[in-house]
This record gives C-alpha cells, sequence and structure tokens, in this order.
C-alpha cells in the first residue's frame, strides 16, 4: 500500500544511497504491454491515451512477479533505482504508481524525477510519468524522452501560459489540466501532491519540460492532466 511504499522509498533512499542499475536489453517481449500497438485502447479527439485493460490496477506485484504487467518490478529490485531501455527510471522498490504518491511520502520518490532530468535535461526532452488505468506495468516509471508528434506545440502553448506567471494556472488538456513554471527543477512529485490536497495522485499524469523561451535563461514547466496520458502524443521512444 501507501505506507508501505512510503518506507521502502525511505529506505532506499537511505541505505542504498548512489546505488543504480543499467537494464539495458530487457528481456524479449517484455514490452507487450508497453506498445500500445498490441493494446485494444480507444483515443480521444486530441490523440490522449483512454484507459487499458483494467485488471492491471488490481495486480500486486509482489505477489505474482512473473504477470506481465510486472515486468519492470522483476528486473529492479534493491537499487536506488534503475535506468531501463533507455528511457525509463524505475525505482528498487515496491510502488505500483502514482496511486503509491501523496503529500505524505512524495518527497521520497522526487529522487527519481531527479534522476530521469539527468538522463535527458534539455529544451528537447519531456519526462512522462501515467495514471492509474493509462499504463501497463504495475510499477512506477518515469519515461525520459525526446520531444516529438504533438509535442513542440503543446510546449508552445504550455510557454504562452506560463512565462511571466506565478503559481499553478488552467490548461486545457484532455480535459481540465493544471501547469506552473518554476525557475529551477523543483521537487516535481512534492510539488504536485501540494497542488491536489495531499491527496494520492493516482488519477495524475505528469509531463516536465524544460524551456528558455521565456527570457529567464533555462526553467522548469510541470503539465499535470487526470485521467489521461499523452505520453505518446507528445513523444517517440
Amino acid at each position: 500500500g501507501v505506507q508501505q511504499a512510503a518506507v521502502a522509498a525511505a529506505n532506499a533512499t537511505e541505505e542504498a544511497d548512489g546505488e543504480v542499475k543499467i537494464v539495458e536489453d530487457l528481456p524479449e517481449g517484455w514490452n507487450a504491454t508497453e506498445n500500445t500497438t498490441e493494446i485494444p485502447t480507444l483515443t480521444s479527439m486530441d490523440g490522449a491515451m483512454q484507459p487499458m485493460w483494467d485488471s492491471y490496477k488490481n495486480v500486486d506485484c509482489r505477489d505474482d512477479i512473473d504477470a506481465k504487467q510486472c515486468s519492470l518490478y522483476k528486473y529492479c529490485r534493491g537499487p536506488r533505482y534503475c535506468v531501463m531501455g533507455g528511457y525509463m527510471i524505475v525505482p528498487g522498490f515496491y510502488a505500483a504508481g502514482m496511486e503509491s504518491i501523496n503529500r505524505g511520502n512524495a518527497g521520497s520518490f522526487d529522487y527519481l524525477m531527479y534522476a530521469a532530468h539527468d538522463m535527458c535535461g534539455g529544451t528537447s526532452c519531456v519526462l512522462v510519468t501515467n495514471p492509474v488505468g493509462f499504463r501497463t506495468q504495475n510499477e512506477l516509471h518515469i519515461h525520459f524522452r525526446h520531444l516529438d508528434n504533438d509535442g513542440p506545440n503543446l510546449k508552445h502553448q504550455l510557454e504562452d501560459t506560463l512565462c511571466g506567471r506565478d503559481g499553478w494556472h488552467y490548461f486545457s488538456k484532455c480535459g481540465a489540466a493544471k501547469a506552473r513554471i518554476y525557475s529551477s527543477f523543483p521537487g516535481v512529485f512534492s510539488e504536485v501532491a501540494d497542488a491536489y490536497a495531499g491527496n494520492n495522485l493516482g488519477s495524475v499524469g505528469i509531463t516536465v519540460w524544460e524551456t528558455t523561451a521565456c527570457g529567464a535563461g533555462y526553467q522548469t514547466m510541470v503539465l499535470v492532466t487526470t485521467h489521461c496520458s499523452i505520453e505518446h502524443q507528445i513523444s517517440n521512444r
């Protein structure tokens, strides 16, 4: 549960500081559950991915490690985090996904987003997490990718909305969303948990973008959507 994830995250940070595992080549077929061409999904008008198999959110990978939705957990247990497949950061402890994060424990997950930023932190990059029902792996993972498809256009929309403004602002993306710009890279999970009044973030998807378009050097934009995924709309592997 959420409490267990918080304890595991704290222990991983304290006891395995600096320990990182690189998993470049995952076993053949593992990503049959990560490849949207093989998943029966629907697409909304703006291209956001719609809910996938509901059964995925009901599997606890600690009890069924060989389930296809548990591949990331199976191959990353023990280190502080893993860099997997060349485009994901995965914690070395069990955390089912965004529902494992709330205001009380968000700070213990922030280091994972910093790690993703270290892997891809330029203005052509985007960092992505998906909410419950819009993922096919039951282990928290952060994608670090280069912008593609509609990504650059959405980034410009965010810049137009956020440059020169403080605080969170309404943003229309696959329903109601909110966005904020920071003068430096923030503790992303902590900031988002605060913005959602401390409730768990199970329904939340996060994308993080770097920009220099606002005339103040490098700044970080955080877009928070709910009940949808824009991952494949804004990036490619």
